[in-house]
This record gives C-alpha cells, sequence and structure tokens, in this order.
C-alpha cells in the first residue's frame, strides 16, 4: 500500500549563555528527493532524483555543488500494468541538460532520468486505461523508492477548433476595444489544476534575411474546485496578450519587419497529486512555523504523479482562408497602440492592400 504523507516541521527556540558553543546541525540523515510527472501528451518522460545534503559552513556555497545533490549510482524502472498484469517496463537513462534556470541550486546543467515512448502512435504512448509503478535502487539497495500513479484522462480542448482563428481585437479598437478567446475544454475529475498557455511563433526580418523566433504567453489557470459541469473554460484576454508582445519583444532599429508565424494552444491538466503537492509548497505568509510538506513516495520525499498536455497547433496561414490570428487581430498586432513600434506586418495575400499588409 502506498501512502500520502504530510510533514510537519517543528519550530525550535536555542538559549545559551555567552560562552555556550553549539551546532544547529543534528545528525544526519541522507533522504533521497523525488519529483517525476508522466505525460502521455510527451514522447520524453523525465525524473529528477536529488538528496538533501548537510554540510557545516555558507550553505548557498554547497548548493551550488551538484556531487552534493545528486547520487551515483541510480537503476529506475516503470512498470505498466493493466487488470493486474504487467504490460511494458522501462528502465530510465540518465542524461545531462543545460536550460536549468538560474537559482539557489547548481546549473544550468543538472542531470536528469528519462525514458522515451511515442506520443504520436497509439500502441506506443503510455495509456490512461493502466497504471504505473515506479522503483528506484540507489546505490545497491541503500535506498529502494516505490511509488504509483495512473495517468489524467479525458481532457481536450473542445473550442476553437484548430480552423478558427484566435480573436483579440474588434474592427475599430479605439471605438469597440478588444476582445477575449474562450479556449473551452473537457475537464476531468482526475484532474486538480488546468494551466492555459499560447506559444506565439513570429518571424523576425533583418533585410531578406530572417530568424525564427517564439514567446509564451502564460494566460492562467482554474482549478476543479466548484466546477461541475463537464467543460471548464480560460479566456485568453486580447489587451493582455498585445501587452504580452509589447513588454518581450524589444524595439530594434535595425529589424526590416516581423510577421506572424504561428501560434499554439497548451492546455495542461495537474492530477490532484500534484495540485495538492504544488498547495503545500507555496511560500507561506505566516508566521506559524507548521507548513506541512506533502509526499506520495515510499523511500523518499517529493512526487510521483501525472500531467496531461493537450496541443492545438494553428499555423499562421493556411490557403485558401484559415488563418491563425483573424484580420482585425492582425492589424492591431501590426498597426496597434501597444506593438505598432515593434514592425509587424502581414504577408497573408488576402490582405494585399490593407494598410498592414507587407510592402
Amino acid at each position: 500500500m502506498f501512502k500520502k504523507i504530510f510533514l510537519f516541521s517543528l519550530g525550535l527556540a536555542f538559549l545559551a549563555g555567552c560562552n555556550t558553543k553549539f551546532s544547529v546541525n543534528g545528525e544526519y540523515v541522507e533522504t533521497p528527493v523525488v519529483h517525476f510527472l508522466l505525460d502521455q501528451g510527451e514522447d520524453y518522460q523525465f525524473l529528477k532524483l536529488n538528496r538533501t545534503f548537510l554540510q557545516e559552513g555558507n550553505a548557498n556555497e554547497f548548493a551550488k555543488q551538484p556531487e552534493l545533490s545528486n547520487f551515483e549510482n541510480v537503476v529506475a524502472t516503470i512498470t505498466e500494468i493493466k487488470d493486474g498484469s504487467t504490460l511494458r517496463t522501462w528502465t530510465l537513462e540518465d542524461t545531462i541538460i543545460k536550460n536549468k534556470k538560474e537559482g539557489a541550486f547548481y546549473g544550468p546543467e543538472q542531470k536528469l532520468y528519462f525514458f522515451k515512448v511515442d506520443s504520436d502512435d497509439d500502441n506506443d504512448k503510455l495509456r490512461e486505461d493502466a497504471f504505473y509503478r515506479l522503483k528506484i535502487d540507489i546505490d545497491n539497495g541503500n535506498h529502494i523508492i516505490t511509488g504509483q500513479t495512473q495517468l489524467v484522462g479525458g481532457v481536450d480542448i473542445t473550442y476553437p477548433k484548430p480552423q478558427l482563428s484566435l480573436n483579440f481585437a474588434e474592427f475599430d479598437v479605439p471605438a469597440n476595444g478588444y476582445r477575449s478567446t474562450p479556449i473551452t475544454f473537457s475537464r476531468s475529475p482526475d484532474a486538480g489544476i488546468f494551466n492555459l498557455r499560447i506559444r506565439f511563433e513570429y518571424n523576425e526580418f533583418i533585410g531578406s534575411a530572417y530568424e525564427k523566433k517564439s514567446l509564451i504567453w502564460s494566460v492562467g489557470d482554474i482549478t476543479n474546485s466548484g466546477i461541475t459541469s463537464s467543460s471548464a473554460t480560460i479566456s485568453a484576454d486580447g489587451e493582455q496578450f498585445y501587452q504580452f508582445v509589447q513588454n518581450n519583444i524589444p524595439v530594434n532599429p535595425n529589424v526590416t519587419k516581423r510577421t506572424v508565424s504561428s501560434f499554439e494552444l497548451i492546455l495542461v491538466g495537474g492530477s490532484n497529486d500534484l495540485y495538492t503537492y504544488m498547495l503545500t509548497n507555496e511560500p507561506s505568509s505566516s508566521l506559524a512555523q507548521n507548513k506541512p510538506t506533502y509526499s506520495n513516495v515510499d523511500g523518499a520525499l517529493g512526487i510521483f504523479s501525472s500531467r496531461v498536455s493537450v496541443k492545438q497547433f494553428k499555423p499562421g496561414f493556411t490557403a485558401p482562408f484559415t488563418r491563425a490570428l483573424n484580420e482585425n487581430s492582425t492589424k492591431e498586432l501590426c498597426n496597434g497602440q501597444y506593438t505598432a513600434a515593434l514592425k509587424f506586418c502581414s504577408s497573408i495575400i488576402n490582405d494585399n492592400g490593407t494598410s498592414f499588409y507587407c510592402n
């Protein structure tokens, strides 16, 4: 039986005379820390495994040393089980990635463990009707970590359809204002929280040469709490979109023009366990020292759970009429109050003759 445990920290007060010497470091117990979320919408499944450490001295300096946080001898497996039968087993491989964001701990390189499935092949991708068992053996049995999870299923974007444009602006924005595009999706009781992001990809020209660039706009979150219908909606606010673009693309006098390449809706549904983990790890504004730490694995701290990523890709233009951003919204991107200085124009032949068509 796999259990979910809550550990509570205790506040300690030390009283000492002026000649008393003491160490705040108690007896050290090495503890693995696991972060592992399965996602049937992705090909690569990544496990992050570290350990707690205790050293005399400056903790900020020790945190920059990866050898203090990493284990050397790790064998990790995922077993897929349905109706009591083992279907597949994967042994994870280790890898080094170089995109870790700057923070208190070492980076930008970090060690991860992974296995690969094919999310486009129904015969190969992770199954929503199975459950998955994790086992990690560290240092030949010195630590044995176990856990199990099911996948988050039943999530899909129902509106807008792939062929429908995003609509962020009225015909006359000064007179009529901006619009919002509702992103509606089927929700799942397996999910505790949903997050919507939109990837905006554009071409940046300097003369005849161009570079493809992209931005990720975090639109918002919604929780399952209080939702009784089978679907939910997160609205992508038009004015916020143009402000986001303004704040994240610098004005560059060398740029000749910019054009829309594509948009991609990225909806992520996180499991109820993941939502609980997020809540208990939020920074506390309370002075009380009783904030819980949530863990659902045996033999370690951390989480083994799931999320699902659902994506909808919208090319900038598909002949004869389908476009990612509708005409009014394209005009506002090119000529509007927030983004006119960024030199966006439309390369869509249907816009030929408008004030925002690329010359």
